[in-house]
């Protein structure tokens, strides 16, 4: 049974594997359908449809994009150009976001006498460095017992080193995906909670649900393809992989249904 997953990260963005190696190890899994989604970025995909079509894996073009007050919403993109100058634009501003942020929170620290350098953070591919990345060195440093204790202590709201996100609206984000021919849908819905509000975002344009996802119970699963359905909505696939030395480091995927996979297959090239 061929299996798909749609939901992955290149070295473009914060995975660790090149878009060669992803696209190998992609077809070690036996993975036929796939998506290349980096967050905020579509660089990677002249790299990736040359590999892809070199190990004859169907694809579509992608890419993952945070919306919402707290980044806490991510939608995907499916189908998109990715090189139209728009979207490259627009992402080019994402990022660039990040970075004010970013400078927002050193200065907040520097403010509490905790310095942290520039040759201490690292871009991850087009990926500027972040909060995450923050919190690991306060944990090093002996200043918090765990990242999650640093990001409370530190960043979250109310906490002294806070920056307020600049996130596009999901209104916004799925503007930009659909500038560039793309697709429109939700990623990893279970990470909203009641906060699921599929008729807002039907109304923004959302046109999918990541409705298998490995997070996803079967229960869960079962509840998404019924919201999906009532609302709608196409349904996709994805694991999130990351790459070796993350915490989403194994490549799977889930079995290929036609019924069930064909309106997403319109996006593929």
């Amino acid at each position: 049974m061929p299996l798909i997953n749609l939901h992955n990260h290149s070295s473009y963005s914060d995975g660790t594997l090149a878009p060669a190696a992803l696209a190998a190890e992609a077809a070690r899994a036996g993975i036929k359908y796939f998506s290349l989604t980096d967050h905020d970025a579509a660089g990677g995909w002249g790299e990736m449809a040359a590999a892809l079509k070199e190990h004859g894996i169907s694809y579509c073009c992608g890419v993952e994009i945070g919306a919402g007050p707290c980044d806490y919403l991510h939608i995907l993109g499916y189908g998109i150009n990715p090189a139209d100058p728009v979207l490259l634009a627009a992402l080019a501003a994402l990022r660039e976001r990040k970075v004010t942020r970013l400078h927002q929170t050193l200065a907040l620290l520097k403010g509490l006498g905790i310095e942290v350098r520039d040759e201490e953070l690292h871009w991850r591919g087009s990926c500027p460095p972040d909060t995450f990345q923050v919190e690991a060195i306060l944990r090093d440093r002996g200043l918090a017992p765990s990242r999650k204790e640093a990001h409370r202590l530190y960043f979250a709201p109310g906490a002294p080193a806070h920056a307020p996100r600049n996130s596009p609206t999901a209104a916004e984000a799925i503007k930009i995906i659909k500038g560039a021919g793309g697709r429109a849908v939700l990623a990893h819905p279970y990470t909203l909670g009641e906060g699921l509000d599929l008729p807002a975002l039907k109304d923004a344009g959302l046109e999918g649900l990541e409705a298998f996802y490995p997070r996803h119970t079967e229960d869960a699963t079962r509840g998404f393809l019924a919201l999906a359905k009532r609302y709608g909505l196409f349904v996709t696939a994805g694991t999130d992989f990351h790459g070796p030395g993350t915490e989403r480091d194994k490549m799977s995927g889930f079995e290929y249904n036609e019924e069930l996979f064909a309106e997403v297959r319109k996006s593929f090239i």
